[in-house]
């Protein structure tokens, strides 16, 4: 039932902005009484933060998928990518509440903290991927593992903003730059 509290909230956040994330506004679309969500969250901001990690949890379902586990390869990444962008209905409205809350984060210390942790997080398994490609000799080593790193992360979260601005069926063609940077990185 959390889960479920999560994602309606996600979706107000993404539709209607957080000062319509009440109390009352998600009672109404779960259909259920304001009792019922103070059962499983103690505050707004625990349910804001639920909605935050649903989002995330998300699109780092949808990376996971897009990832061989067994033997990631340089062939991975495009694909990576992909899952990590909001190219379709669903990862757009997880980016918007990330966006949303991304925005909270630079005035609320605890929301700070986990979306922060959550961006870390994120680059540490991105650097890892990218040092063992270079290692296995599938992406150059003319520039650091770290530069590669913080170059895509700079430009995915930066694409998604602009992605979401862009319709829907334009935005695989929009962030191609982003799969050609990907290509200009392989060794062969």
């Amino acid at each position: 039932r959390r889960l479920e509290v999560a994602a309606a909230a996600a979706r107000l956040i993404a539709e209607k902005g957080l000062e319509a994330l009440t109390t009352r506004s998600l009672a109404k679309a779960l259909g259920c009484s304001i009792g019922v969500l103070s059962h499983y969250f103690a505050s707004k901001d625990d349910i804001i933060t639920a909605a935050f990690e649903w989002a995330d949890s998300d699109i780092d379902a949808r990376m996971q998928q897009a990832l061989n586990l067994e033997s990631p390869s340089i062939d991975d990444f495009i694909p990576l990518l992909q899952a990590g962008l909001p190219l379709d209905e669903q990862s757009e409205l997880s980016w918007r509440v990330r966006f949303t809350l991304y925005t909270c984060a630079y005035s609320e210390n605890t929301l700070r903290t986990r979306v922060w942790q959550k961006f870390d997080q994120s680059s540490e398994a991105l650097h890892a991927l990218i040092a063992q490609w270079q290692r296995d000799g599938q992406v150059r080593s003319d520039m650091s593992a770290h530069r590669i790193t913080s170059i895509v992360m700079d430009l995915m979260v930066g694409a998604a903003q602009n992605l979401l601005r862009t319709p829907l069926q334009e935005r695989r063609a929009k962030a191609q730059y982003l799969f050609d940077l990907v290509n200009a990185l392989r060794t062969t």
